[in-house]
C-alpha cells in the first residue's frame, strides 16, 4: 500500500500522521527543518542548562482535540489541570486581583466568579454580564452579528466601558488572539470564549505541560508515528507535489527522492504551501489569496533569578504594562532544568503579545522594559537576573482579524486526494494548538 506524505512536522502534520497511524495507514511525515514540532518545540539553553520552549503556549481544559491526541500518544499524564477555572491579574491601581470560577453549570459559573471579583466595580461587573449575555445566542446568529467586526467594535455596541476594555477583554484578546482588541476579529474571539467558558464549568482551566513542548508532543508523537510502521525524515522536506490535474500521484522531496503516495496532506505555512503545489493548481491560481495573510509576532522573555518572588502563583496578566503574562516556570514544570547543578531560584517567563513594537528591539532594551515592569509588580528590590533570553517568534499566528478569515481555505483542494491541514486554515477559531490539532483531524478523516 502506498503511503501518505505529510509536508510538514509541526503539530498539524505530526498529529495528522498520528490519526492516520492510529487507523493501520502508512505515513512518511517530511520536514524541511532539522528538527520537529514548527512553532511548539524546546530545546536546552546552554547558558542555563534548562529546557526552553520557543514559545509559552497555552491551553485550556476545552481543548478536547489536544487532548485526544495527548492520550493516543501517551503524554496526557505530562499535563496537568488546574482544579478550577481561575485567573489572577494584577492591576496598576488595585494590585494583585483574582477571577475564579465555581463549579456551576455554565453560564452560572462564569456570572458568579465575575460578581465575586473585585477586579471591577459593580457597574462594570453589570457591563461584562450584559456583553457576555450576547454570546448566549446560537452560532448562526452571531456569525451573522459579528463576521465583519473586530472585538473593539464589539466592544462598543455592547457599551463596554474604558476600564472593563483595559483590565479584562483586552488581556483575554491579547491571549487568545495574539491581537489588541481593535484588530482580532469578534467572531473568532466569540467562538473561543463560547467554547472555553459556556460548555462545561472546567472548560476554561488551565492545562498546563509540566515537561518541554518537544517531550509532550514532537517526541511522543515521532515515535507513534514509527512504531506503527510509518516514517518522519527531518531536514528533508517536500518540494512539490507531483499531480495530473486531477490526483497528487506523489512529492518530490529535497534531496531528490520521489515517494509515490495514495494522498498528500500539506500542513504547511501559507508562505510556503504554494511553493509545492502542482503546476496545474499554480496555473489556475488556487490558493493566490493566501499569501496576504499577515502575521503576528510574540516575544517570550526568560529570566532566571537568585530568588523565587512569585510563590505558588503559577500565571498572572499583568493590566497596563508592556509585558502582559508571567508565567512562574519553576512551578509550572519544575523538572525543567535536567541535570544542571546551578538551578536558579526564580525562572519566569514573561509574555509580550501583538508584539510589533518590541519585537525589532535588542536584548538590552527588552531586559530593560522586563525589569522594570516586574519591578513595578513585585518591588524595586527585585534582583537583577543571573540569565536573560529573548526569543523572538516573528511569525508567532496568523493574524486574526477580520479580513484573515475570508483568506482562510478549507481541508479540501482540487486534486481529489490533496488536503490542507493547518491552524491557518479554516478551523473556525484563533491561530492556536487547539485549532492545529483539529484541523488535522479533519484532513487526516478525509485521506
Amino acid at each position: 500500500m502506498k503511503p501518505v506524505v505529510v509536508a510538514g512536522a509541526g503539530l498539524s502534520g505530526l498529529a495528522a500522521g498520528v490519526f492516520l497511524s492510529r487507523r493501520g495507514i502508512p505515513v512518511v511525515v517530511c520536514e524541511q527543518k532539522p528538527f520537529a514540532g514548527g512553532r511548539a518545540y524546546s530545546f536546552v539553553d546552554p547558558r542555563s542548562g534548562e529546557t526552553v520552549d520557543n514559545g509559552q503556549h497555552v491551553m485550556i481544559a476545552a481543548y478536547d482535540g489536544t487532548m485526544r491526541l495527548l492520550e493516543v500518544i501517551g503524554s496526557r499524564p505530562l499535563v496537568r489541570m488546574q482544579k478550577r477555572a481561575r485567573f489572577l491579574f494584577h492591576h496598576p491601581e488595585k494590585g494583585f486581583r483574582a477571577v475564579t470560577l465555581p463549579r456551576l453549570f455554565p453560564p452560572l459559573n462564569c456570572a458568579a466568579g465575575i460578581l465575586r471579583s473585585s477586579l471591577l466595580g459593580m457597574a462594570d461587573r453589570t457591563r461584562l454580564l450584559r456583553a457576555g449575555a450576547t454570546l448566549l445566542r446560537n452560532e448562526q446568529a452571531i456569525e451573522a452579528d459579528l463576521r465583519s467586526l473586530t472585538v473593539e467594535e464589539w466592544l462598543d455596541r455592547t457599551r463596554q466601558s474604558i476600564e472593563t476594555r483595559r483590565s479584562f477583554w483586552e488581556p483575554l484578546a491579547i491571549a487568545i488572539m495574539n491581537e489588541h482588541c481593535n484588530t482580532a476579529s469578534a467572531l473568532l474571539f466569540a467562538r473561543t470564549i463560547r467554547k472555553a467558558f459556556f460548555g462545561h464549568w472546567h472548560a476554561s482551566a488551565f492545562a498546563l505541560p509540566t515537561v518541554g513542548l518537544s517531550r509532550l508532543f514532537a517526541e511522543p508523537a515521532i515515535d507513534y508515528i514509527v512504531r506503527h510502521g510509518g516514517h518522519v525524515r527531518t531536514a528533508c522536506g517536500v518540494r512539490r507535489v507531483i499531480g495530473d490535474g486531477v490526483s497528487a500521484q506523489g512529492v518530490s522531496l529535497d534531496d531528490g527522492t520521489v515517494v509515490d503516495a495514495h494522498a498528500v496532506i500539506l500542513a504547511l505555512p501559507p508562505y510556503r504551501v504554494r511553493d509545492v503545489l502542482p503546476e496545474t493548481l499554480l496555473a489556475d491560481g488556487y490558493l493566490a489569496g493566501v499569501e496576504q495573510i499577515p502575521f503576528t509576532p510574540i516575544l517570550s522573555l526568560h529570566l532566571w533569578f537568585p530568588e523565587e518572588f512569585m510563590g505558588s502563583e503559577e500565571i498572572v496578566g499583568i493590566i497596563g504594562r508592556r509585558i502582559q503574562w508571567i508565567f512562574n516556570r519553576r512551578s509550572i514544570a519544575p523538572a525543567s532544568h535536567g541535570n544542571s547543578r546551578n538551578v536558579a531560584a526564580g525562572y519566569i517567563c514573561a509574555v509580550i503579545s501583538a508584539a510589533q513594537r518590541f519585537v525589532e528591539l535588542g536584548n538590552d532594551e527588552l531586559l530593560a522594559i522586563a525589569l522594570e515592569d516586574l519591578r513595578a509588580i513585585y518591588g524595586a528590590r527585585l534582583s537583577p537576573p543571573t540569565a536573560f533570553l529573548a526569543i523572538r517568534e516573528k511569525r508567532a499566528t496568523f493574524s486574526s482579524s477580520p479580513a484573515t478569515e475570508p483568506l482562510r481555505p478549507g481541508p479540501r483542494t482540487p486534486l481529489r486526494n490533496l488536503f490542507l491541514a493547518g491552524d491557518w486554515t479554516a478551523t473556525g477559531y484563533p491561530a492556536t494548538i487547539e485549532g492545529a490539532i483539529l484541523s488535522a483531524e479533519r484532513s487526516s478523516a478525509l485521506v
